[in-house]
């Protein structure tokens, strides 16, 4: 028997299916595809509902179907119009997974004066498009927002790079990285450690190259890191260092945050949702 969607509004239809994706590792094909299937079902009462488009270019990038995911990106970029927040939160965390930073920029704009008013929830992709940038004069804005104690190792390498004078080089360093693998990018993510008694960070970037082009890549980025370094005449910092890995070894998102979704109550105010929620995609705490 079909299903009947005409009662739900997009928001109750579409984040059931985003929180089913976000409860899946990246190599669970099988239970990926059936949730994509759903998606498709949903959308076949309005093919052009942007916020069914949204969930579909997440489904399409974890199962590394690059092309798919771009193309959704750009029919999502015509239709346009006013977003929920949320789903707007998940579109500009799907551009900046796949590199496509132009977009994600439009977006992110409105956001970037008064920013610790205006980031809310969108803080972690601000800092996600900070870094992807090397935009270290944003980094250093994004320090004074409230829930930024998670990335205080990222803050602290900033201002190696500043009080050094090598902001440029940390940009050109993020350019470098994008202009080699950003044809094949599906994820963008990034570890940070202070274990060595200085501030470290691993970018890792998940493909859909099989896992002998991974590594083959990843040689060819530290290669050309290291070869950076030494045409601006200095010695490599070494505390950057990216892994090249492919998509399907990407884990779940709740796996990663480890918590799960707060019980909800009819008097929830609809922004304590889309927090809670954007703390899971973020991976910062929840208030």
């Amino acid at each position: 028997m079909a299903e009947n969607f005409e009662s739900l509004t997009a928001e109750d239809l579409f984040e059931p299916l985003l929180d089913e994706l976000f409860a899946l590792d990246y190599g669970d094909r099988d239970a990926i595809i059936v949730t994509e299937q759903k998606i498709y079902n949903a959308l076949q009462q309005n093919p052009a509902q942007i916020e069914g488009l949204i969930t579909l270019m997440l489904a399409q990038t974890m199962l590394g179907n690059r092309d798919k995911a771009k193309a959704l990106a750009n029919k999502i970029w015509e239709i346009g119009g006013e977003l929920p927040r949320f789903f707007e939160l998940i579109f500009v965390a799907n551009l900046l997974n796949l590199g496509l930073l132009d977009m994600a920029a439009v977006l992110l704009k409105p956001r970037f004066e008064k920013l610790l008013e205006n980031a809310g929830y969108f803080y972690p992709v601000l800092v996600k498009f900070a870094l992807m940038t090397g935009n270290i004069a944003l980094l250093q804005r994004l320090e004074a927002f409230p829930d930024s104690d998670d990335d205080r190792i990222l803050f602290a390498l900033a201002d190696v790079y500043e009080e050094g004078k090598f902001t440029g080089q940390f940009k050109d360093i993020q350019k470098l990285v994008l202009e080699n693998a950003g044809n094949f990018l599906c994820a963008y993510e990034y570890n940070l450690y202070d274990d060595r008694d200085f501030p470290e960070i691993e970018i890792e970037l998940y493909t859909n190259l099989d896992n002998s082009s991974c590594e083959r890549l990843e040689k060819v980025l530290l290669t050309k890191i290291d070869a950076y370094w030494r045409s601006t005449g200095n010695e490599p910092l070494n505390n950057i260092s990216v892994s090249v890995l492919n998509i399907k070894t990407h884990s779940a998102w709740d796996e990663e945050t480890g918590e799960s979704e707060a019980e909800e109550t009819p008097d929830q105010p609809a922004d304590d949702e889309w927090t809670s929620k954007a703390a899971e995609w973020g991976q910062i705490p929840r208030n």
